[in-house]
């Protein structure tokens, strides 16, 4: 909600802390590494962060993002645009995009609590919607397609990741990257559409991770394992759970549920946007059945009988 830089790097790096404590709470040595993996790469992103507020300050003489967008005609030159890209550095390293996913993917040894608030809707969330309030002042930019095609790739790989993945949490993390990568590249497009199907999929994807988050770690505590191999015929077992997870399964892909909407209005807008890219338009589509396919293994499984 701030309009000032300070104080959105100063609630920044608080969610870095708190990710620390909170990626670390079990105590053992695999949570104490992976929670300092996570510390030591958001801080790259807040170095990054911090260089983008003196740039910009110098740039502009201001850290309003009101009077940065309000500038965002004038600002197209290279030296404007430096603290715009520092400024998504930090939040793709906020937002795991590659190569920075390994963090997220390691703060899966957090209790499932803890995984559905951090990559769900709110750690995760704060880079994707920074690049989002930015979004006007790079339109139509080289910088505004570097982003579009980071996103989309980090989308394709992170699905073809997930596809190849039988932890339940793992193929939860690798899914949660692809689509805050469809956010970025969404935002990198800026066109109505495409910022319209971004916000779409930070809320509803939310929504939907948080519930199977929380499923499989019920499951967990009742079967002893979060393997979706483990998971064949748990319909029989666990009934109500096993509708629930299928239920939020079937809001990720399927229609007439806001993640699917959200891909295509995605589709259409890379597509029709001003600068069109090939490329952008086959890796969004690509990206979008892959995670057809890995959510519908899992539906399957849940389904399926020994």
């Amino acid at each position: 909600l701030c309009d000032s830089l300070t104080w959105v790097f100063f609630f920044w790096e608080i969610t870095t802390l708190c990710s620390f404590f909170l990626i670390s709470h079990d105590g053992t040595r695999e949570a104490k590494r992976n929670a300092t993996r996570a510390l030591w790469m958001n801080m790259v992103g807040g170095i990054g962060f911090l260089a983008a507020m003196l740039f910009m300050q110098k740039a502009i003489g201001t850290l309003s993002i009101q009077a940065m967008l309000a500038q965002s005609v004038v600002m197209h030159s290279t030296a404007a645009m430096l603290p715009i890209a520092f400024l998504c550095f930090a939040a793709f390293t906020k937002s795991a995009q590659l190569p920075f996913q390994s963090w997220l993917c390691g703060a899966m040894v957090a209790p499932t609590p803890v995984s559905a608030l951090l990559p769900s809707s709110t750690m995760v969330k704060a880079g994707v919607y920074l690049v989002l309030r930015l979004s006007p002042a790079f339109a139509g930019t080289m910088l505004a397609g570097i982003v579009s095609l980071t996103g989309a790739f980090t989308f394709v790989a992170a699905s073809a990741l997930a596809c190849g993945q039988s932890n339940g949490k793992k193929i939860l993390a690798y899914s949660t990257i692809a689509n805050l990568g469809l956010i970025i590249a969404c935002a990198g497009m800026a066109t109505p559409a495409a910022i319209t199907a971004a916000i779409l999929l930070i809320i509803f994807h939310a929504v939907s991770k948080g519930l199977l988050f929380l499923c499989v770690g019920t499951i967990e505590q009742h079967i002893g394992s979060r393997d979706i191999e483990s998971m064949r015929g748990l319909y029989k077992i666990m009934p109500r759970v096993a509708v629930i997870t299928l239920f939020g399964i079937v809001t990720m892909m399927l229609p007439p549920f806001g993640a699917l909407l959200a891909k295509w209005i995605a589709i259409e807008a890379s597509a029709s946007a001003p600068a069109f890219m090939p490329v952008l338009v086959v890796l969004i589509a690509f990206g979008s059945a892959l995670t057809v396919l890995f959510w519908a293994r899992w539906a399957g499984l849940l389904l399926g009988s020994d």
